[in-house]
């Protein structure tokens, strides 16, 4: 015999009617024949749908009546949560946010400098690279911001994911620096297409002696811009969290070492390892911006960057230890 699901309290209702139904014709003295042929003159198909159509409608008023109710109080549930979040992770919170003003600050100072002393043959020599990578930049801070902000919600998940786009950024800001002005330009001039390829890195000879073909992918930028191979490997995983892929479904950086839950929302896991990727392609892409133009002051900007970096990793690797010790993230296995 299989096993079948229980009635749910919609079939529970129309059975107990049915029944108190036959007991009311059996107390009327119906016969068996009787009792049949008036079951059969029933709609039970309306009834259902009339019964399911009402508890819907309740329902509906119900959570319309209630949804601020139903709002604050998620919304507490979320403050609670946030206030936790930073008792364990705030100092590491704060520094991440001091990385961002640093970058910030920098860029603006960087670029007003170079329309202030740049002359405009060196500047013009350069300048689809410089605006290209203002706005790549500009575009890291960003994202930067937005991961920070979804760490401190406890998403690590979809902080994972948006450094993916970061990282993609400094692979073509490294790109473009290496192989030039018209790589430049061309990759600006995309910008006023429907184009979504790697077309603007189409016909390039690489330092290999390789030419790209008319349609690259992200791999071809990847192998032609002399970043560490482990790189890709951590490309490849923030891609399964990004997409609707096995490893993304069951192995999300939300879920606690050890377990088997589904996350639903908030979660204290997984917040080292997007902090610090994040942290380290933000130099990166700072790094290419401030060094288009050397000079020592900027160069020194760098180095701070780099120093506070350190700091940073130290502060998040720190408490991920005092927190949960030895966890997926911080051993080998997503290295």
């Amino acid at each position: 015999m299989h096993d079948t699901l229980k009635n749910d309290f919609l079939d529970d209702i129309v059975l107990t009617a049915i029944n108190d139904l036959l007991e009311q014709w059996k107390k009327e003295g119906l016969s068996d024949s009787e009792i049949i042929k008036k079951l059969d003159g029933c709609d039970f198909q309306g009834a259902y749908e009339h019964l399911t159509k009402a508890v819907r409608e309740d329902s509906f008023s119900f959570f319309k009546e209630h949804m601020y109710e139903i709002a604050m109080e998620e919304k507490a549930n979320a403050g609670e949560f946030i206030a936790r979040q930073e008792q364990s992770w705030g100092k590491c919170f704060a520094a991440s946010q001091t990385m961002y003003t640093m970058a910030v600050e920098s860029a603006q100072e960087y670029s007003k400098f170079v329309s202030d002393n740049a002359g405009a043959q060196i500047v013009k020599e350069k300048q689809f690279t410089m605006l290209v990578l203002q706005h790549i930049h500009g575009r890291a801070c960003q994202e930067f911001l937005e991961i920070l902000y979804m760490l401190r919600l406890g998403f690590a998940d979809g902080a994972y994911a948006r450094w993916r786009s970061m990282f993609e950024l400094c692979c073509n800001a490294k790109f473009i620096v290496t192989y030039g002005e018209q790589t430049a330009k061309k990759y600006y001039e995309q910008s006023d297409t429907e184009d979504q390829k790697y077309t603007w890195a189409a016909g390039v000879t690489c330092n290999s002696g390789k030419k790209l073909v008319k349609k690259p992918s992200f791999n071809d930028i990847q192998d032609n811009c002399d970043i560490d191979p482990d790189w890709k490997k951590q490309y490849k995983l923030a891609c399964l969290v990004t997409h609707g892929s096995p490893q993304g479904t069951f192995k999300r950086l939300a879920n606690g070492p050890g377990t088997n839950c589904i996350p639903v929302g908030h979660s204290n896991y997984g917040i080292a390892m997007p902090a610090v990727q994040s942290a380290i392609s933000l130099l990166w892409i700072s790094h290419l911006f401030l060094n288009l133009f050397p000079t020592a002051e900027f160069l020194s900007r760098i180095l701070l960057m780099q120093d506070w970096l350190e700091y940073l990793r130290g502060q998040y690797e720190e408490t991920e230890k005092q927190l949960f010790g030895e966890t997926p993230e911080s051993s080998d296995e997503n290295k």
